[in-house]
């Protein structure tokens, strides 16, 4: 089943996305993401950092957001509304190269992330990534 809450922060996301010039991006797509990477909402950084994608900065901000596996501290947002908007505009930084702007479907937005000449957005194996997408996918109409 769809958690409609979170499908409305993918399209505050998108939304914001089209106001920095990436208007290819769905709903669809970003739900996915934001499920998988959050653990279906269930994640210490979703619940705690309202985080709902690993993003991280260099500048510290406390060893509760330290990263376990790398050299920067976990975002923290006032709200998943905030995260979300903020998202939406941080994912220009990706369009670069295989750009998210050029993607056609949710497999090729994840590649782009993935491949990005500005940086991986995710270290995890992409084959799984997707397949961890899929599965939430799939539930929206389970």
């Amino acid at each position: 089943m769809r958690n409609d809450y979170v499908y409305s922060l993918a399209g505050i996301a998108v939304n914001a996305a089209c106001t920095v010039g990436i208007t290819n991006l769905q709903t669809d797509w970003v739900y996915a993401q934001f499920m998988h990477e959050s653990d279906g909402m269930t994640s210490a950084l979703a619940v705690q950092n309202h985080n709902l994608g690993g993003l991280t900065q260099t500048e510290p901000n406390g060893d509760e957001n330290k990263q376990p596996d790398g050299a920067y501290w976990y975002m923290a947002f006032p709200d998943y509304e905030t995260y979300a908007k903020f998202f939406g505009r941080y994912l220009k930084g990706y369009e670069d190269g295989s750009g998210v702007q050029n993607a056609t479907t949710k497999n090729e937005y994840l590649t782009a992330l993935k491949d990005s000449p500005s940086g991986m957005y995710f270290t995890a194996n992409l084959e799984e990534y997707i397949t961890g997408t899929d599965y939430w996918l799939a539930q929206m109409t389970a």
